[in-house]
């Protein structure tokens, strides 16, 4: 649950977040969702390697994903969504840091409209926005938007209420273990977890 922290005052014009920074961060986080992905390969080849797992489909990539089944590749499809960001944008951005480690490097930070930390239910919110207008051409939209609105929102800062702002949020704090624990713990178990399960 986030915590309490009072809002921005209306007396400052905060620093709202460019796309550059913000197209930054994604991409320094999507090499973090690969780092996960990578771990996660490595860990099955030792598996298999120690003769501790053994594949039912065998092959090159192209022809073990023909031969799963509709519901095996909607589970590899969902593992790969949620190790790329769901559980990890959802419980960083509402943490006292409010960013991801790619925001944090880049020195910019996710608060709702009214320049407070955002609860869990918020954050996911705001991913799920995000994951869903992605699917619909929306990425590009919000390209448009950040470029194009006065507190330079994103379509799904729009849907969830929220903004990107630059600097460190105030009074932040730090980033709890559990939280680095479980978004990198609960992913890499879920891809290999699916992995295991469906081959």
């Amino acid at each position: 649950m986030a915590s309490p922290q009072t809002a921005l005052d209306p007396s400052i014009r905060p620093s709202f977040a460019g796309v550059g920074k913000r197209v930054a961060a994604y991409l320094l986080d999507l090499l973090i969702a690969a780092c996960v992905l990578i771990v996660a390969a490595v860990t099955m080849r030792t598996l298999r390697a120690l003769a501790l797992w053994t594949p039912a489909f065998m092959g090159d990539p192209e022809q073990t994903w023909r031969a799963l089944g509709v519901g095996a590749k909607l589970a590899v499809v969902s593992a790969f969504v949620v190790s790329g960001g769901a559980i990890y944008l959802t419980l960083f951005e509402a943490s006292p840091w409010q960013a991801t480690f790619g925001k944090r490097i880049l020195k910019i930070y996710v608060t709702d409209n009214a320049g407070r930390r955002i609860s869990l239910a918020r954050s996911f919110g705001r991913w799920l926005a995000m994951w869903s207008f992605g699917l619909f051409g929306g990425s590009l939209v919000s390209l448009i938007t950040i470029l194009t609105t006065t507190e330079k929102k994103a379509l799904h800062d729009f849907a969830s209420g929220t903004v990107v702002l630059s600097g460190r949020p105030s009074p932040g704090g730090n980033l709890e273990a559990w939280r680095i624990a479980a978004a990198f713990g609960i992913s890499l178990l879920w891809i290999i977890g699916t992995f295991i399960a469906t081959m």
